[in-house]
């Protein structure tokens, strides 16, 4: 889609200040394939745009999903490692880190979250997974996004009203640390 496309590929809804529509389309397009790696973990896939074609690890692209923190859909700048945190892609999350070319504390979007805060809402059935691995690249548990929530203050939904031991886990790792 984004190689030969001459299509608008940002939704007039969308607004990158600062940024061409050429910078835009970039943006949209060169980091792309990355987060749908991301997302699905493939792992094979991943490492091969990264090492044979030669793409960013850490080039933040933007993703269309559920704001985090918010029940509203729209377009965010998100990194590899945020989607794969997520998504739970423990396989492609390690390659990330494994890299060393990523922060694990850097903020994306106009929301300012960190994979941290991404893993958390996410809530996938890898999250305690996930969670141990970012903190243990030392995650920042206590980071702060534009809205005034820390990552254990974004739980999914479907996770807030449950008793569920792996609620209670990501907690009580979050609090150590």
């Amino acid at each position: 889609m984004c190689s030969g496309s001459k299509s608008k590929l940002l939704p007039s809804n969308l607004t990158m200040e600062g940024k061409s529509q050429g910078q835009k389309d970039s943006i949209l397009c060169k980091g792309s394939a990355l987060l749908e790696l991301s997302a699905s973990d493939d792992f094979v896939g991943f490492k091969t745009e990264v090492e044979v074609k030669g793409l960013d690890v850490d080039e933040a692209s933007c993703w269309y999903g559920r704001r985090i923190g918010s029940k509203k859909m729209g377009f965010e700048e998100r990194t590899p490692l945020m989607i794969a945190a997520m998504f739970g892609s423990c396989n492609v999350l390690k390659y990330i880190i494994e890299t060393g070319k990523v922060d694990v504390n850097r903020v994306c979007g106009s929301d300012k979250v960190t994979a941290l805060h991404c893993a958390v809402a996410g809530g996938s059935n890898s999250l305690v997974e996930i969670v141990k691995l970012l903190l243990d690249a030392s995650a920042d548990y206590d980071h702060v996004d534009a809205n005034g929530n820390k990552p254990g203050d974004l739980f999914a939904p479907y996770m807030k009203t449950s008793c569920s031991s792996r609620k209670k886990l990501v907690e009580s790792l979050l609090k150590a640390g």
